[in-house]
């Protein structure tokens, strides 16, 4: 009897077959772990997540991208939503003043830290060898925490509409007249949030911003400030003030009988021992009241304190009064709750 002849055929398999199978099985592999270009899986649908992505050599890189790109496109959309709804809501009358007083505060109420962002995927191209990350914010959280953020707020517009209500004098009135138009402003900045991450909008506000603003605008026109702070450096300090309220429509008179405000204060310059051969130091300390003529009340009281140096004595003591000026008006345009930015006056 002949042996069966045992046979391979069925089994042997020619090395250049083997590698590509075992290609195949790699790539495989590896794919169930690599996510798309887009970075757009499954595990955040847009329906339910506010998405960008970032780019960069290193995974930190990536990673701080799509946060910063996640808050510049969040931001771009409040801004452009919430100017569209301050100029709607505040009508034709008020373009111009729209146009002076309100933009720089919409970049303000516009910027927000985006809490609850956080980074969803994270991977790498290997063939470039750049790394991309999937910045993510879940619509529904950030919506119930922006209506929470909005009764609030209402309530504190409520509050400021009373003030104004029952504030006797042109002084109290402008300032919660500012006082509404920021909660305002803030107001629609949310209701642009939500609008972003297609959250609904349940609160309803029933104030008239426009006729507030004509309001805010007739008093403006027609506040007057009679400043009389005695001496050299007071003059200064005086000065600065003049420009700040002038260059916010605010008149300056000099006939205390018909200022609506009045400006006084004390200002000392001292020089300082600091052991120091190449420079003399000085500290001038300004103390400024503003007082309400209506109530002849205090409405504000600012001071501030600044030390500089320099070779020359006076230029030291001219320094110093300069910019402790220039603070003070700072203070006293967050007190009057104008909105404005910093300015530095320049005073010779």
């Amino acid at each position: 009897m002949k042996k069966k002849q045992r046979t391979t055929a069925g089994i042997r398999i020619k090395p250049l077959v083997l590698l590509v199978l075992l290609g195949l099985v790699f790539a495989c592999g590896k794919g169930s772990s690599f996510l798309p270009a887009d970075g757009k899986t499954s595990d955040f649908p847009e329906t339910r997540f506010l998405l960008a992505q970032g780019t960069g050599a290193r995974e930190i890189d990536a990673r701080r991208q799509a946060m910063a790109e996640l808050s510049a496109i969040f931001e771009s959309r409040v801004s452009s939503r919430t100017e569209s709804l301050a100029r709607s809501s505040l009508g034709p009358d008020n373009t111009e003043l729209f146009e002076k007083t309100l933009e720089s505060r919409i970049q303000i109420v516009s910027s927000v830290r985006l809490e609850g962002a956080k980074i969803g995927k994270v991977w790498q191209d290997e063939a470039l060898g750049t790394f991309h990350a999937l910045a993510v914010l879940d619509r529904k959280d950030a919506g119930r925490k922006w209506t929470r953020d909005l009764e609030i707020l209402d309530h504190r517009i409520g509050a400021e509409i009373s003030t104004l209500e029952t504030t006797p004098g042109k002084l109290g009135k402008m300032v919660a007249l500012n006082q509404i138009l920021d909660l305002s402003l803030e107001r629609h900045a949310i209701e642009s949030r939500l609008m972003v991450v297609k959250y609904p909008v349940m609160s309803e506000s029933e104030l008239d911003l426009g006729k507030m603003m004509s309001q805010l605008a007739a008093i403006r026109s027609n506040l007057q400030f009679y400043i009389d702070i005695p001496g050299e450096y007071g003059q200064m300090v005086g000065t600065v003030l003049s420009q700040t309220l002038t260059r916010n429509g605010i008149l300056i008179t000099p006939d205390r009988d018909k200022a609506d405000a009045w400006v006084t204060g004390q200002v000392v310059v001292t020089p300082i021992n600091l052991d120091n051969s190449r420079a003399v130091f000085v500290r001038a300390t300004g103390n400024i009241q503003v007082v309400d003529t209506a109530s002849h009340a205090l409405f504000a009281e600012i001071n501030q304190a600044v030390r500089k140096g320099h070779l020359d004595h006076n230029e030291a003591k001219h320094k110093a009064v300069l910019q402790m000026s220039q603070q003070i008006s700072h203070g006293l345009v967050q007190a009057l709750g104008l909105g404005e930015t910093y300015t530095k006056e320049h005073v010779q």
